[in-house]
């Protein structure tokens, strides 16, 4: 249980590389925060272009940032946090696509409702977290 508790507090880390990683939990929150408001509110109001657009653009470019903070998160990464990092996303994906994959044959065929985009962004969200997690026990 401790092993557990240490990988997900980042224990063991320099201090550059959770500053990184907190800028880009910040901004993965901000990103999803966003993306909450802008349904919610094109689901219950009816706004006009102007307000679409600039929820758009907000919701993008904290994307953006996001993007470039995680670059350069792992660019600063030691090589063990790195491969890490590197076979957590890789997990999130292939879980992803092949999920996605599967899904969309009983989905076509009338068997599963049709798939929320959002359950698969919570899918690779929680794959990666677990991926993380399993990698710092098996690597420190």
């Amino acid at each position: 249980m401790r092993n557990i508790l240490n990988a997900i507090c980042s224990k063991g880390l320099p201090a550059r590389d959770i500053n990184n990683a907190n800028r880009v939990n910040l901004l993965a929150v901000l990103w999803v925060l966003s993306l909450m408001a802008s349904s919610l509110l094109s689901q219950y109001l009816s706004l006009p272009t102007l307000a679409v657009s600039i929820l758009f653009i907000i919701h993008t470019s904290i994307g953006i940032a996001m993007v470039f903070a995680y670059k350069r998160f792992l660019t600063e990464l030691d090589e063990m946090e790195r491969k890490i990092q590197l076979d957590a996303l890789a997990l999130s994906v292939g879980i992803t696509i092949i999920s996605f994959s599967s899904y969309s044959i009983l989905d076509k065929n009338g068997i599963l409702p049709e798939l929320n985009s959002a359950y698969l962004i919570a899918l690779m969200a929680l794959t990666y977290i677990v991926g993380i997690i399993a990698g710092r026990i098996r690597y420190r």
